[in-house]
């Protein structure tokens, strides 16, 4: 096996390279400021989280997002604490940023985990740096645009599997390995090919964009995935006709800042203050799957706690937190999404049998 991995490696010189972690790049003078978190890591080595020093609530509301989304907790200092509430099975966490200017700010948090030691998995994060909301390749790019995007990469991405095909037929080098990785890759195109791009870890450079499909290959077969995370990285000035109005403020600089993002129904992935009767809360709208699903997290009285529902039409959604059963309800948010962003609502409380108004406003 290791004799076929080297083999590929200087095969695929020019694409492997591609497929690297992005390494870390100073912060424009115009970016964010980014502090570390760090904490000694499971079996050894540090783990370490960033954390935004910047006072606005931009910065806040990226804070808020990354800590729930990644640590299931709340931004602190105390790297003991931070990392209390990563499961026995993550061994470590680290982070890297590709992107930092005054318009957006891109990373990718990386995880270690007990199952995959030899395969971690990144995850990419890009923010809107004037509003601090999350955003995705979708609300980057113009319908048509999308679709040839999709395209592009799903080309790209054929080609690589095909030139890692020829390569093994001329010298694999380890025939059961060989056999192996072209059952893998085989089985994958189809899914290469009609990828819609949702799941794609998404990496802003400083000048360009990079996608990663993730793995073809599950559990031991990991192993034989050698192109995994099937990188593609497309220089920013190729997609500028691509790209609607925000997305080219944001990655050209075309317009003022901050960035105006087209509007869209129900809630959106980000940060949000509000309160609940009297009481101050924070929510976390995770991210909107295919579908009507969507995730998220609320701290309530200094608790935090998970969120799981599904929207519904015109802009109401219903999300509940559940306890050890997903049958055993603890409280439900019933929420609806205004014009401006801004969710009114009512939380139930199911144990006590209590419901109070609910109003959100999202950190900006």
């Amino acid at each position: 096996m290791l004799r076929i991995a080297a083999t590929l490696l200087l095969a695929m010189a020019s694409g492997i390279a591609a497929a690297a972690a992005a390494k870390p790049v100073t912060p424009a003078a115009a970016g964010f400021r980014i502090d570390t978190v760090s904490a000694p890591r499971r079996g050894g080595g540090e783990q370490r989280f960033p954390k935004l020093a910047d006072a606005g609530k931009a910065a806040r509301a990226i804070n808020l997002f990354l800590y729930s989304v990644e640590l299931q907790t709340q931004p602190g200092k105390d790297g003991k604490a931070v990392f209390a509430g990563l499961p026995p099975s993550t061994l470590g966490i680290d982070y890297q940023v590709s992107g930092n200017t005054a318009r957006l700010l891109s990373m990718r948090i990386e995880r270690i985990e007990a199952s995959r030691v030899r395969h971690p998995r990144g995850r990419g994060w890009t923010f809107d740096a004037g509003s601090g909301r999350p955003i995705s390749q979708a609300d980057l790019f113009s319908a048509e645009g999308y679709g040839r995007l999709r395209q592009r990469v799903a080309m790209l991405r054929v080609q690589r599997i095909r030139t890692l095909q020829q390569t093994l037929a001329r010298d694999s080098g380890d025939e059961n390995a060989a056999a192996e990785t072209l059952a893998i890759y085989d089985d994958c195109l189809d899914t290469i090919r009609g990828d819609t791009l949702t799941d794609d870890e998404l990496f802003i450079g400083a000048d360009h964009l990079a996608l990663e499909h993730g793995d073809c290959a599950v559990g031991d077969d990991l192993d034989y995935d050698v192109l995994r995370p099937l990188r593609v990285e497309i220089p920013l000035a190729d997609l500028a006709a691509d790209l609607n109005d925000y997305g080219r403020c944001l990655l050209l600089g075309t317009g003022t800042a901050p960035c105006a993002a087209p509007a869209k129904e129900g809630p959106q992935p980000g940060s949000y203050a509000g309160t609940i009767g009297k009481r101050p809360v924070t929510v976390v709208f995770e991210r909107r799957y295919d579908g009507d699903r969507i995730s998220g997290s609320y701290v309530l009285d200094g608790r935090y706690h998970r969120l799981e529902g599904r929207t519904q039409r015109d802009g109401k959604a219903k999300l509940y937190e559940t306890g050890a059963s997903s049958d055993e309800l603890i409280c439900e948010f019933t929420l609806f999404t205004k014009a401006d962003g801004s969710i009114d609502g009512t939380w139930r409380s199911l144990a006590e049998s209590q419901l109070q108004p609910l109003a959100l406003k999202p950190l900006r």
